[in-house]
């Protein structure tokens, strides 16, 4: 009988202790109104945009201006002018991540009408040009090699 009288403040103890405790926190402070918060400036997908085109330079800026086009071609529903504005990029650029870019889109709108042959031909092509890039860089980069090794050798006299 001596354990259950013991035992019965020491379950109040416990149980008390929370309330307790969480009546000595301070205070949360009041929200302000949804009318005083700031609003965002602009969406995610924008501001991801922005950082592209300032951290990547010009290919990255045109990649994300016509991720914008895109989007409203398809607002105006043009979308098979698009084609167009893809291959006029393919024209113009030289950069090869934009080209690749424009390939890859122009590739996806050719197999969106089940024309899947024409958008394989086309990633292809950005495929072929990719790997001619890839040699070309490989050859500057042994040539360049080549140089600085002839030049670290003494000339032997």
């Amino acid at each position: 009988m001596a354990s259950r009288t013991l035992l019965a403040p020491a379950l109040a103890l416990l149980l008390a202790s929370p309330l307790a405790m969480s009546q000595d926190a301070p205070p949360t402070p009041p929200t302000p109104p949804a009318h005083t918060l700031p609003a965002p400036r602009h969406g995610p997908m924008r501001e991801h945009l922005r950082h592209m085109r300032m951290e990547r330079g010009h290919a990255m800026g045109a990649m994300a201006d016509l991720h914008a086009l895109e989007r409203l071609y398809r607002q105006a529903g043009r979308e098979k002018e698009l084609t167009g504005v893809y291959n006029e990029v393919l024209a113009k650029s030289q950069d090869p991540r934009l080209r690749t870019y424009a390939y890859h889109r122009l590739a996806r709108l050719q197999a969106r009408p089940a024309n899947v042959d024409q958008a394989i031909a086309t990633l292809r092509r950005s495929l072929s040009e990719n790997l001619a890039n890839e040699a070309k860089m490989r050859a500057d980069r042994e040539r360049m090699r080549a140089q600085w090794q002839q030049a670290q050798t003494p000339a032997t006299r």
